[in-house]
């Protein structure tokens, strides 16, 4: 799960301290408020909790809002903190500094008034180790002579970065600050689509009506064109239309199929269509669950029986499942008892008006087109809210 961390001077009780306080709340709040999933050493420092090993944690967060003070710039402990955010490779592009007044960092004297702060504090502590605990061989001084040192060495590197990155002040503006932060989470999501995988279920005969058909065609599109992996039962009907089209545009796109397509078929049985990778398993139950082991959401489309089963299965692993209930059949049925049993946070705090909004009528390739739109909209809510929300 991907979490922000907010990295402050705190326990400051001056006038700057409580405006600082103040901002930091509001930003938490909108967060929170939008259910991502926040961390605050304020509320994480609890008894008990180590606070090297939270220095160490808000380094690996994905993303770090760094709110840039005078007393900030002056901290071992908030210093440490951002030595910790810099050893990861991607920092520049998971780091949003907010900038605050009283921080002369846009100033070669105010750069350089921070740099020699540290190499003061670096001296000193050299100084005292020398001199008093020189006959010791370890001593918790050590530790933080070893802190300030790493603090020195990256304080230069640190302020040219949070100088030079282009990021905006939320005292000034705070929903444009917001708004930056959380569409770069969510450009981020976009990039993970591809590690996550749709399986389609549906009518599982040549036969289908038009409206499966016409929406078979455009999942396979659409599912391609959002970078998902497809995973299919391998039958003709659905799994063949929707796996023939998502082929087509994951030619377009220059990749392998065998990267992106899986049929999950009983033993001793081919996929009907050729193309993707095979996966084998026993027949019967483990056809489901073993398609269900690698999908990370479920469209229905029709159907007459099996998937209605799919759906049971699905429910039962926790995996949330999408209906398009305009093709009738077994999806149909689903979207009905859905309605009735709604799993709010299975299905990633998608509203049940929302989730209505599909029950619309097909009557050509154009309509299906929008009723297929309006479904992946919904898959990508639920997927980004899998991977990057507090849920």
């Amino acid at each position: 799960m991907n979490q922000i961390y907010i990295s402050y001077a705190w326990k400051d009780n001056s006038e700057l301290g409580s405006k600082r306080e103040e901002l930091v709340d509001k930003i938490s709040e909108a967060l929170i408020s939008e259910r991502y999933n926040l961390i605050r050493d304020r509320n994480y420092l609890t008894l008990g909790k180590s606070i090297h090993n939270f220095m160490q944690e808000i380094g690996r967060g994905n993303y770090v809002i760094v709110v840039v003070s005078e007393k900030y710039l002056r901290s071992e402990y908030c210093m440490f903190e951002a030595v910790e955010i810099m050893k990861h490779k991607d920092y520049e592009q998971k780091v949003f500094p907010v900038i605050l007044e009283d921080a002369n960092i846009y100033t070669k004297e105010g750069k350089s008034e921070y740099i020699k702060y540290w190499k003061q504090q670096r001296e000193k502590i050299e100084k005292l180790i020398a001199s008093e605990l020189s006959d010791r061989e370890y001593s918790a001084m050590h530790d933080v002579a070893e802190k300030i040192i790493e603090i020195y060495g990256k304080v230069d590197e640190l302020i040219s970065f949070i100088s030079d990155k282009l990021s905006i002040d939320p005292s000034k503006n705070f929903n444009a600050f917001i708004n930056q932060l959380t569409d770069a989470i969510r450009n981020d999501a976009a990039k993970l689509r591809s590690q996550k995988s749709i399986l389609v279920a549906g009518t599982g005969n040549f036969n289908i009506p038009d409206e499966v058909n016409w929406c078979a065609q455009k999942l396979g599109e659409k599912i391609a064109e959002y970078n998902y992996n497809l995973i299919t039962g391998g039958w003709q009907g659905v799994d063949y239309v929707v796996a023939d089209k998502f082929a087509e545009k994951i030619a377009q796109k220059n990749l392998r199929l065998t990267d992106k397509l899986t049929h999950v078929v009983p033993r001793g049985k081919q996929p009907v269509f050729k193309g993707g990778k095979v996966e084998y398993t026993e027949s019967g139950i483990n056809e489901w669950l073993d398609c269900l082991r690698h999908s990370d959401l479920v469209i229905l489309v029709g159907g007459v029986g099996g998937t209605y089963e799919t759906y049971l299965y699905a429910k039962q692993e926790k995996i949330p499942v999408i209906p398009i209930v305009c093709t009738n059949g077994d999806a149909k049925k689903v979207f009905d008892e859905m309605l009735v049993n709604w799993d709010s946070k299975l299905m990633g705090n998608i509203s049940t008006d929302k989730f209505k909004s599909l029950n619309q009528y097909i009557n050509d390739a154009s309509t299906a087109e929008d009723v297929v739109n309006d479904v992946m909209d919904i898959v990508n809510e639920i997927i980004f809210a899998k991977i990057m929300l507090n849920l």
